[in-house]
């Protein structure tokens, strides 16, 4: 059974992980036991609480669903089922965070949310949590994720012939997208006498072998008019559909257009063009070293974690 432990597994790279938003209010209420592992319990209004905050996120369609409601609520019970695991296995480990690491944490916590004391306190007391509380959740959190490092992230080491050898089978995954350094002339047609007189002075001009640049400063309401229209260099995909399909076809010096839509016409002079390419190691082995590094965390976590289970005593209570 493989749960959803998004809490820790998120932790993974970054030791921060907290966010005020992700914090669950604690449960006033609890009615029954709905778990038992090892000498810990989880109450019913525990995984309510838990489920609650994941029902939010899905879709209106899906939380009128009972079958998805019920996958998502096995999903948090098993989530919470190994947060007590990793819990237990800290406090053997004697895994302790200092009062200084929780302030690190609220601060990194503030700063990435733009929050203030006072704002934080604020959303806190919305949320139903004492900062005391949210602190305590805090530290709990934190120490689990610094056992997991200790016990997991500190012994995993991808290596450079890993890296290599990742790159040259997924090749694929490696390529850089053509790209096209363009003039371009743009024509807005929201004045349609305006529009078609500057249309048709570009049409001529092109025609006659004006210089592209001179048409674009004299004629041009778009990106770069005052130097010739010059877009610089743009890859494939952050073009419009229309110019993208016409900058490809074209060969360095000529032009294409008009090509209208409804804010106007464009004209494009395809000043170089770079083929798609192979992207060398070098720029993209830091990105093949995070995804090897993560796929064998979560590997070795799900191993360790299937390891504790097997020896761990969970009954459930549903």
């Amino acid at each position: 059974m493989r749960g959803v432990f998004s809490t820790i597994k998120i932790a993974l790279a970054p030791l921060l992980f907290v966010t005020l938003f992700c914090a669950p209010a604690k449960a006033e209420v609890v009615d029954r036991v709905v778990a038992v592992i090892n000498d810990s319990i989880i109450t019913l209004s525990e995984l309510n609480a838990a489920a609650a905050m994941a029902t939010e996120k899905l879709s209106p369609a899906d939380k009128k669903d009972g079958k998805k409601a019920d996958e998502l609520r096995s999903k948090m019970l098993d989530g919470l089922i190994e947060q007590k695991l990793v819990k237990q296995a800290a406090d053997k480990a004697g895994i302790d965070i200092s009062e200084r690491e929780i302030d690190l944490a609220v601060d990194d916590i503030k700063r990435q949310n733009g929050l203030t004391q006072e704002s934080l306190l604020l959303a806190l007391a919305q949320s139903g949590l004492t900062y005391k509380e949210y602190r305590e959740q805090l530290k709990e959190q934190i120490r689990q994720v610094k056992f997991i490092n200790k016990e997991i992230r500190s012994k995993i080491m991808v290596l450079p012939e890993d890296i290599e050898a990742y790159w040259r089978q997924h090749r694929n995954d490696f390529v850089s997208p053509p790209s096209y350094r363009l003039n371009m002339i743009f024509i807005p047609s929201a004045d349609k006498e305006v529009y078609k007189l500057k249309l048709k002075a570009v049409e001529d001009g092109i025609k006659k072998g004006e210089p592209f640049g001179e048409l674009a400063m004299a004629y041009s309401e778009g990106f770069g008019a005052a130097s010739g229209g010059e877009m610089g260099w743009m890859k494939a995909g952050e073009l419009d559909r229309a110019v993208e399909d016409a900058a490809s076809k074209l060969k360095a010096g000529s032009i294409a257009g008009p090509m209208i839509n409804s804010e106007g016409a464009y004209f494009i002079e395809l000043v170089e063009m770079k083929a798609a390419a192979q992207t060398p190691l070098e720029e993209v082995k830091d990105r093949i070293q995070d995804k090897l590094f993560k796929k064998t965390m979560d590997e070795r976590f799900d191993f360790w974690l299937e390891e504790v289970k097997k020896y761990a005593h969970i009954e459930i209570r549903l």
